[in-house]
């Protein structure tokens, strides 16, 4: 009896085993979709997670954080670390916007990658953001500016998550 329980327990375990890549699989097909759908139509928000100022450690940030495309607008909610070149008293605005967008360019990265360029303007800057959105929704952020020093977050894309 005793020897049939493990022979039984070690069909099941090799029985789950091999589920799991198949079901794997077809979660990264639904995850590498619905990003792709997203992305073509120009609607998504990116959670940020994670900043990196060209000066000093990178940063946990909260995920309240985020960078959000919805259609031909871009709605910028992220914190800034970095050397300001020529800001309005009292700071300004930073890079909580919101703007139309200026230019929007995609194509193919590496490793599957979709690489967004994206250019707005607003009142105080113009701004460059530079996307690397792989199929599973992590995201890199590259941010140009003209009167910021540049800076890179990374984080996920929220609308795509299951």
């Amino acid at each position: 009896m005793k020897q049939f329980l493990v022979l039984l327990f070690v069909v099941v375990v090799a029985a789950c085993s091999t589920l799991k890549p198949a079901e794997k699989a077809e979660q990264q097909a639904k995850m590498a979709q619905a990003v792709a759908q997203a992305l073509a139509e120009r609607h998504y928000k990116v959670s940020v997670n994670m900043m990196f100022p060209r000066r000093g450690k990178p940063q946990n940030i909260s995920p309240d954080f985020s960078l959000e495309v919805k259609g031909d607008t871009l709605v910028s909610y992220l914190p800034y670390f970095g050397r300001a070149y020529s800001v309005p008293y009292g700071g300004g605005k930073g890079l909580n916007f919101t703007a139309p967008i200026a230019e929007y360019q995609t194509a193919k990265g590496r490793k599957g990658a979709t690489l967004v360029s994206i250019k707005v303007k607003n009142e105080e800057d113009t701004y460059l953001y530079h996307l690397e959105i792989f199929d599973n929704g992590n995201t890199s952020i590259d941010l140009t500016a003209h009167e910021r020093e540049s800076i890179s977050y990374s984080g996920r894309m929220d609308s795509i998550d299951q």
